[in-house]
């Protein structure tokens, strides 16, 4: 499973009314916030900068599990570990198929909360 609705659902028992715009507010940040984690990511990886790599890794891995991408966050785990005990220039195979599952993950969030 792509993304565990029940994630964000938990929130309608909590905020009733209020949860449709409360969980439209995490979404939005989600989808900004892992474009701006790409990009720190990348330029992470294009300075060499192992430390700016991992944290980037692992704010983007605890905001995916906050929407209930429990893979793309088990993809960022990865490569938050890797980050801090690999050579960084070995980890950029592993960035195209990361922004792929990221890609897979807005789209289903878009299908489940348009």
């Amino acid at each position: 499973m792509i993304v565990d609705p029940s994630a964000l659902e938990a929130y309608r028992e909590i905020m009733e009314d209020e949860a449709d715009e409360f969980i439209i507010d995490i979404l939005n940040s989600f989808y900004s916030n892992a474009r701006e984690l790409f990009s720190a990511m990348d330029e992470a990886l294009a300075k060499d900068d192992a430390e700016g790599f991992v944290r980037a890794a692992h704010t983007f891995k605890s905001t995916a599990a906050t929407v209930g991408a429990m893979p793309l966050s088990g993809l960022l785990a990865d490569l938050e570990k890797k980050g801090g005990s690999e050579p960084l220039a070995g980890l950029e195979p592993l960035i195209p198929p990361l922004k792929a599952a990221y890609e897979e993950v807005e789209s289903r969030l878009r299908e489940l909360y348009p």
